[in-house]
C-alpha cells in the first residue's frame, strides 16, 4: 500500500483526512501538542491502531470536537471537567465507578478544524512505535510507520511539551503528568 504526504495548509487536506478516517484507516497529523496517529473511535479502527502502533492494550486518548461528546461515553461533565477541558494542551482522565476515559478537546489549529468538520471523536495516540520517542517531524513519522498509514499531514517540526494529564475521580483532582499549560492548570485547580 502506498502513502500520501500533504502539507497542513494544502487545499483540500482536511477533506482528504476525513475521507481516509471514514474508511476506518489512520492518518498521521499534528495535534494541538505533538504528532499523533489518529483514527475514528470505533472497534475496527482501534484494533488497527493496536496492530500498527503498540502491542499492549493500553487505552487510547480521545480527541473530542466539544464537551458534549462525553455523553457518548456515559459521562456527564461536572464544573471541574468543564473548566479544565477549556485549557489548551490539557488531557483529562475521568474515573467513575467501573470505567474511565482519557480525553482532550483541542482549542485551536488544524486539529480543531478537522474535529469540527468531522464531528466525531478521534483515537489519538502519539506518533511512535511502542518504546520509541514521539515523532517531531513528518519524516520521523514516516520512518516509524511507512505505508501502514495511508496519509501523513506535514505540520513541520514540532517540539512542544506533551499535554498535561489531569485525573478527576469524584471530587479529587490529581496531576498525573506535567506538560503544556501546567501553570494554568495549577491555578485553575486552586480555584475549583
Amino acid at each position: 500500500m502506498a502513502f500520501d504526504v500533504k502539507k497542513i495548509n494544502e487545499e483540500g487536506v482536511i477533506d482528504s483526512a476525513i475521507y481516509i478516517l471514514n474508511k476506518n484507516m489512520p492518518i498521521c497529523s499534528p495535534t494541538d501538542t505533538i504528532y499523533g496517529v489518529l483514527a475514528i473511535d470505533n472497534e475496527e479502527a482501534q484494533e488497527l491502531l493496536y496492530k500498527i502502533r503498540r502491542p499492549s492494550k493500553k487505552p487510547f486518548l480521545r480527541l473530542l470536537p466539544d464537551i458534549d461528546f462525553l455523553e457518548m461515553y456515559g459521562f456527564k461533565p461536572n464544573d471541574k471537567v468543564f473548566e479544565l477541558s477549556k485549557l489548551e494542551g490539557v488531557s483529562i482522565i475521568i474515573k467513575a465507578q467501573d470505567k474511565s476515559l482519557g480525553f482532550r478537546i483541542p482549542q485551536k489549529g488544524f486539529i480543531k478544524e478537522l474535529l469540527d468538520k468531522l464531528k466525531k471523536p478521534l483515537l489519538a495516540p502519539s506518533c511512535n512505535k511502542e518504546g520509541e520517542p514521539p515523532a517531531k517531524s513528518i519524516e520521523e513519522a514516516i520512518s516509524y510507520f511507512k505505508d501502514e498509514i495511508p496519509l501523513y499531514i506535514d505540520g513541520g517540526f514540532i517540539e512542544s511539551p506533551p499535554s498535561t494529564i489531569v485525573e478527576i475521580e469524584q471530587n479529587t483532582i490529581k496531576i498525573v503528568r506535567e506538560g503544556m499549560s501546567i501553570d494554568k492548570v495549577k491555578e485553575l485547580i486552586n480555584k475549583l
